[in-house]
């Protein structure tokens, strides 16, 4: 009797683990702390949530085999090219946005990065970059003592807010 009882309750349990849908979850019934950190991510947000989160486009550039948009890491940013030593042009892949009305953050990624002292700056006017690059990017080394070097090995990350 036990054994059939025990059956019966794991039975129970897969079928309705198979049958519970949207509509039987209610309202508010699923808060923040029953959600796996991490398991929520900008690409699970509608469009109008993550504008009102601020974020419009962001992208982590590696460097390590060439610079490549990370897409597990990145939106909104459709192409990246190196036209020289530590110069990085980007594009983005939605036409609405306007760079000359975007502030966007730059920082170094340090994961990926080589060297110690490293920087990675936004250059409004990627005026080293082809025509139709939307923003530039520069990355440099310092030496103590000696001028900044324009670096191929500083990846970043970019956020536009």
């Amino acid at each position: 009797m036990a054994c059939l009882a025990l059956a019966l309750s794991l039975g129970g349990v897969s079928y309705a683990a198979t049958k519970i849908g949207n509509r039987d979850i209610e309202d508010d019934a699923i808060t923040s702390s029953k959600i796996r950190d991490g398991a929520v991510t900008l690409v699970d947000l509608r469009g109008e949530v993550r504008n009102a989160l601020g974020v419009q486009a962001h992208a982590s550039i590696a460097v390590s085999q060439g610079p490549t948009i990370e897409a597990a890491r990145s939106e909104g940013f459709a192409k990246v090219t190196r036209p020289k030593t530590g110069v990085y042009c980007l594009r983005f892949s939605d036409a609405d946005l306007d760079p000359a009305t975007t502030s966007p953050v730059v920082t170094v990624d340090w994961d990926d990065s080589s060297g110690a002292n490293l920087a990675a700056y936004l250059s409004k006017s990627a005026h080293e970059c082809p025509a139709g690059a939307d923003l530039g990017v520069r990355t440099f080394t310092f030496v103590a003592g000696k001028p900044y070097k324009p670096s191929n090995n500083v990846a970043f990350t970019i956020l536009v807010p």
